[in-house]
């Protein structure tokens, strides 16, 4: 096998991993695949009534999952996602539950996923998505608000810190857990972004940690495009790519196919056939893990 010797350019911002960059699915990571399948699995998404998270939930429904939960602050926008959800299944077989909950309230959120598992007929997750997290508007750090940031850090690292300690005891044996972080954690620095940067930064070592500790799980650290969404709307930054490509790819990370990329952060834009032939050299050299540059330790 042929050694790694990008990165490429991927478009006018970014670097890639592969030479292919992708702004829309493609064949490889279509829920329809029947290696995809995610018949009979129940998966678990936070933040999953809009956006990102939604469109992760449309594509889990579309690849046969028995029980989707999608959890969010606004009851009446997560209605209208379940029933969205649902008819992307195209069998029906879909259940799709909704609980009201903040991540940042640990009661609130043990409570809603103790809900979620009874609507479900009880079982284990085998899929968890950790995708809810806020962003304020940018400021320099000089001057930056200390209320906006604690709430930063309220909604962000103390959601998934709730999250993960919530999801652990209600998770299968070998179940898949996506954080849905950002490139915006390993890029240079872009002026005024210093809170989300840092906390996302802090929340990849937080689930880093979760894969060291439980080896029995795949733990996914996911860049999920640039995507028009109420959040990247604060951003400031135009959408890139279609929504359906972070949900897809979602998809296609939590089946088999991905298990080499374990304990690996990735980007949603990156071609999966071409991941796939370097799937040796990954598992075995420190390749898209958040390290320091030349000190391998």
């Amino acid at each position: 096998m042929a050694g790694y010797d990008g990165p490429y350019q991927g478009n006018e911002m970014f670097k890639s991993f592969t030479k292919t960059w992708h702004t829309k699915p493609y064949p490889a990571i279509l829920p329809s695949r029947a290696e995809l399948s995610a018949a009979g699995k129940t998966v678990f998404i936070t933040g999953g009534g809009s956006g990102i998270g939604k469109a992760t939930a449309i594509a889990f429904s579309e690849a046969g999952a028995r029980v989707i939960a999608i959890f969010g602050r606004r009851i009446e926008i997560l209605q209208s996602a379940a029933e969205e959800i649902s008819r992307a299944n195209p069998k029906g077989t879909t259940t799709v539950v909704f609980e009201s909950a903040d991540v940042s309230q640990r009661d609130a959120l043990e409570a809603a996923f103790a809900s979620a598992i009874h609507k479900a007929g009880g079982g284990k997750i085998d899929v968890f998505v950790n995708n809810a997290g806020i962003l304020k508007p940018r400021a320099p750090l000089a001057n930056y608000g200390e209320k906006e940031m604690r709430e930063s850090i309220e909604g962000n690292i103390v959601g998934s810190f709730n999250a993960i300690q919530t999801m652990v005891p209600l998770l299968a044996p070998k179940a898949k857990v996506l954080n849905i972080s950002s490139g915006i954690a390993h890029i240079n620095p872009l002026a005024g972004y210093w809170p989300y940067a840092s906390f996302k930064l802090a929340i990849i070592k937080m689930f880093d940690f979760l894969q060291a500790e439980h080896p029995n799980l795949s733990v996914f650290n996911v860049q999920p495009g640039v995507v028009t969404t109420d959040l990247n709307e604060i951003s400031g930054f135009p959408g890139q790519d279609d929504a359906a490509l972070p949900g897809c790819f979602h998809v296609w990370l939590a089946s088999p196919e991905a298990e080499f990329l374990k304990g690996r952060f990735v980007w949603v834009n990156w071609d999966v056939d071409e991941l796939k032939a370097h799937a040796k050299e990954i598992e075995e050299s420190m390749l898209l893990k958040v390290i320091l540059n030349g000190v391998p330790m």
